[in-house]
C-alpha cells in the first residue's frame, strides 16, 4: 500500500506541481473578481499612497530576512557549533526565489542546506526548530491574550469571526506549554505534558531545551517575535496607505491568522489566498475596491521584493552550494581502509 502511494507521488510530473498553484490562484481570483467594477478598482488604487505602501512591504521583508539569518546563526552557535552566517545570508536570500513557486519546497531546501552546511543530525535540528517555534507561540500568546480580553470587554470579538473555544485553546496551550517547559528544564520538575513527551532528557532532540540559559530563552523570544510583529505592522500601514483604517485590537488578534492563510502553499506567490484572508477578516472596514487592491498589491510587491533579493543572492549562493557538492564528492571518494588481518598486524 505504502509503495503504491510513494510511486504515485514520484509519478506526478514536475510541471503539474508548478501549474496547480497557479490554477488555484486563478480560480480564487475569478471567484472574487467575477463581477468586479474595474473602473472603481483602478480609482481605489490611484488614491493609494504608493510610497507608504511600498515601504510597508519592503522594510519589514528586509528586517525579516535579517532576523531569519540572525536566529539561525545564534542557535547553531549555542547548541551545535559556530555557523558561517555570511554564507547563509546568501542562501536564505536565494531561497526567496523558490518561495515564489512553493513555500514548502523553499522551507525544505533551507533545512537540507543547513544540515549539509553544519553537519548536524536531523533530530538535533528539529529540536532546535521546536524550541524556536514554541517560544514564538509563547510570545504571541502573551500579546494576544490581553488583546482578546479587551475585544471581549468591548464586544468586538464577534467581528473577528473566530471560534472562541478554539482560539482560547490555542492561546492557552501555547503559553502553558512553554511555561511548563521552562519549569521542567530549569527547575528539574517533570510533570504535565513534558512527562509524557520527554522520554529521554539526554536525547539530541532536547539539546536546545536542556542547554539554554535564561538569557538565551529571552533572546530567542525576542528574535522570533520581533520580525513577525514588524511584518504585521507593515501590513497595517499598507492598509492605511490604501485608505483602510483597521481597528488596532481587531487587527492585532486576527492578523496572525490572516497571515497564515496568506502563506498556505496552495496558491502561486499568495495570489488568491491573500484575497480570501483580507476579504474575510477585514472586508467590512473599507471599500471593497480598496480591500481588493490591497489583496493584489501585497502579493505582487512581496513577489517582486523576494525576486530581487533572490536574484541578488543567487550567484554567491550557487557558489557556496557548488562548494558543498564538491566537498561531498570528495568525502565519498575517500577510500575506507580495510581492517588489518592477524598476519598483517604482526
Amino acid at each position: 500500500m505504502s509503495e503504491g502511494v510513494s510511486s504515485t507521488k514520484r509519478s506526478i510530473p514536475g510541471w503539474v506541481k508548478r501549474v496547480v498553484p497557479m490554477l488555484v490562484s486563478a480560480l480564487i481570483l475569478c471567484y472574487y473578481f467575477y463581477d468586479q467594477d474595474w473602473i472603481a478598482l483602478k480609482d481605489a488604487a490611484g488614491r493609494a499612497n504608493i510610497p507608504l505602501a511600498v515601504a510597508a512591504v519592503l522594510i519589514p521583508q528586509l528586517i525579516y530576512w535579517f532576523f531569519e539569518v540572525l536566529i539561525a546563526e545564534r542557535h547553531f552557535r549555542w547548541y551545535h557549533e559556530p555557523f558561517p552566517w555570511r554564507d547563509y545570508i546568501w542562501a536564505r536570500g536565494a531561497m526567496y526565489l523558490l518561495m515564489l513557486v512553493n513555500n514548502s519546497l523553499a522551507g525544505g531546501g533551507i533545512l537540507v542546506y543547513l544540515k549539509r552546511k553544519t553537519v548536524i543530525s536531523w533530530k538535533k535540528m528539529l529540536g532546535i526548530i521546536l524550541f524556536r517555534v514554541g517560544l514564538t507561540m509563547w510570545g504571541i500568546g502573551l500579546v494576544l491574550i490581553p488583546a482578546t480580553i479587551m475585544m471581549h470587554r468591548y464586544g468586538l470579538f464577534e467581528k473577528a469571526k473566530l471560534n472562541v473555544y478554539v482560539w482560547w485553546g490555542v492561546l492557552i496551550f501555547g503559553v502553558v506549554w512553554m511555561t511548563e517547559a521552562w519549569i521542567v528544564w530549569h527547575h528539574g520538575r517533570n510533570f504535565g505534558l513534558s512527562k509524557i513527551v520527554v522520554r529521554d532528557r539526554n536525547s539530541e532532540f532536547w539539546t536546545a531545551f536542556s542547554k539554554s540559559t535564561p538569557r538565551q530563552w529571552l533572546y530567542t523570544f525576542f528574535m522570533g517575535l520581533a520580525p513577525l510583529f514588524i511584518l504585521l505592522w507593515g501590513f497595517w500601514f499598507l492598509a492605511l496607505a490604501f485608505g483602510v483604517k483597521l481597528p488596532l485590537l481587531h487587527y492585532l488578534v486576527v492578523s496572525p491568522i490572516a497571515m497564515l492563510i496568506v502563506e498556505i502553499p496552495i496558491a502561486f506567490a499568495g495570489f488568491g489566498t491573500t484575497t480570501i484572508a483580507w476579504m474575510f477578516f477585514f472586508g467590512e472596514y473599507g471599500d471593497r475596491e480598496a480591500i481588493v487592491s490591497i489583496s493584489l498589491f501585497l502579493p505582487f510587491l512581496r513577489a517582486m521584493v523576494r525576486a530581487c533579493i533572490g536574484l541578488v543572492c543567487l550567484k554567491p549562493a550557487l557558489k557556496d552550494l557548488n562548494t558543498l557538492i564538491a566537498e561531498s564528492k570528495v568525502e565519498m571518494e575517500i577510500p575506507v581502509p580495510e581492517p588489518l588481518g592477524v598476519e598483517e598486524a604482526e
